[in-house]
């Protein structure tokens, strides 16, 4: 029987793709604008790096949180699931 509708699992994973994939352009934008902001404003004191590296950290959690999730979402389980790198008893699958 054909679905009329996405999963649940594929909706929760496609709003983390999209949260994720917004928040990249958002730390680019804000980065560049402080890049340029730093370079108008204050040539002889290079502060920017510091923003990029308090970003990334954010960055990196934010991805992580939604990494967890997302493999949360991706079924499996059952013997031999690739996800928890367990193989299948010899006779498992054949019956």
């Amino acid at each position: 029987m054909a679905r009329s509708a996405p999963s649940k699992g594929f909706l929760a994973r496609e709003q983390h793709r999209v949260f994720l994939t917004v928040h990249a352009l958002v730390m680019i934008s804000g980065l560049l604008a402080c890049a340029l902001l730093n370079r108008r404003y204050s040539p002889d004191r290079f502060w920017v790096q510091w923003v990029a590296l308090g970003w990334g950290a954010l960055f990196l959690v934010h991805l992580a949180v939604f990494s967890r999730g997302t493999l949360a979402t991706m079924g499996g389980g059952g013997a031999g699931s690739a996800r928890d790198g367990r193989r299948p008893k010899a006779g498992a699958l054949e019956k």
